[in-house]
């Protein structure tokens, strides 16, 4: 089996989990890095034991089979698109882009790639890694549910009430609530979560109807403050979503950072002629709730364990090495950001429905 050689663009916090996933993976060996600040990207060479530090995103691909991007959302697509012209394999953090005219390049460089070279990607929408989510996914594809009629999912946060992962003013909190600095707010960075959570299951939308809302943070001496060292704290914290899918489904999504109790929540029902499913990581990746057959006379539900599958990290190298694309691969990026380009759209429109556009 030959040494597939990766290297990471970008090496802040969540590079950490992209290091330590493929190094644990066979066959796969870390052997480069970049980042924009030369001594972060040295501090974590030193600390995941990486032989080199690159100078240039282009020197980083020269001397790898393949790359994972995980840089902040605004820099996603530029490093995608230059490792997808060498012909390199891609894995990209969600969510692919920060715009659907952007996502369609990405899309059409992986198309291109693909074709002409084999070269296998994917978006790393991580709650993909619940074994739940894969059998509920592929008892929907069965038919098992009947046709859908309701759904409705969440992803909750609360770090904006409450010091679970320190205060909100740190970097790597800060930058979240700020236009300015990139984000795409709670609907960017959550939403295409939870959306890709949802539509995978249920089936794909074409409409959507979303406001957002956008609260005074607080400070340490409890003050309500819209600014930070006179940067806007104008990034929406709150996005409420209702969907209307293409199989005549409805549903509503909602996500937020302002909700108490709640360190990561997400949460996904879906309801059928035949039956009913329920997930909500909480609980467990590998726990997947169920109302079938004669139980839904009964409303009498009955939990699975599922044994795990494999994570985003192992589906690349599997994809590398059979030649076989993966979920969810740079197509589906786009088709998410499809959804999150209609929900801005709606949103702007002060709550109106919105049609989902085409990604490609």
């Amino acid at each position: 089996m030959a040494m597939i050689k990766l290297g990471i663009v970008g090496t802040g916090g969540m590079a950490n989990a992209h290091a330590r996933s493929f190094k644990e993976i066979k066959g796969v060996a870390v052997t480069a890095c970049q980042d924009v600040l030369a001594e972060r990207a040295q501090a974590f060479a030193k600390k995941w034991d990486i032989p080199h530090v690159a100078a240039s995103l282009d020197e980083l691909i020269d001397q790898v089979d393949a790359v994972t991007v995980v840089t902040p959302d605004r820099h996603h697509a530029a490093p995608s698109l230059a490792v997808l012209r060498a012909g390199k394999h891609l894995m990209c953090e969600k969510p692919l882009t920060v715009t659907l005219a952007e996502a369609r390049k990405v899309a059409q460089a992986a198309t291109a790639a693909h074709r002409r070279q084999g070269t296998q990607h994917l978006v790393n929408f991580s709650y993909r890694n619940s074994s739940a989510f894969q059998e509920a996914l592929s008892l929907v594809r069965q038919g098992v549910l009947g046709d859908i009629r309701h759904v409705h999912s969440h992803y909750l946060q609360s770090w904006l009430s409450a010091a679970i992962w320190g205060g909100w003013t740190s970097e790597a909190m800060l930058w979240r609530l700020q236009t300015a600095k990139g984000s795409g707010g709670v609907l960017g960075d959550l939403g295409c979560h939870i959306l890709d959570f949802t539509t995978a299951i249920a089936g794909e939308l074409e409409s959507v109807r979303c406001t957002f809302a956008t609260f005074p943070k607080m400070d340490a001496k409890g003050r309500k403050v819209t600014k930070w060292k006179g940067v806007p704290l104008d990034a929406n914290d709150t996005a409420m979503i209702e969907l209307h899918f293409g199989n005549g489904a409805v549903g509503q999504c909602h996500t937020t950072r302002w909700a108490t109790g709640h360190a990561n929540t997400v949460a996904l029902a879906v309801h059928g002629t035949e039956g009913a499913l329920r997930i909500n990581l909480d609980d467990g990746y590998d726990k997947l709730n169920l109302c079938l057959g004669k139980n839904r006379h009964a409303t009498k539900w009955e939990t699975r364990l599922i044994k795990p599958t494999p994570n985003n990290y192992q589906r690349l190298i599997n994809a590398i090495r059979s030649g076989k694309p993966e979920q969810a691969d740079l197509m589906r990026g786009a088709q998410i950001q499809a959804y999150l380009d209609a929900c801005e759209r709606s949103a702007a429109s002060g709550g109106k429905t919105t049609t989902v556009r085409s990604w490609k």
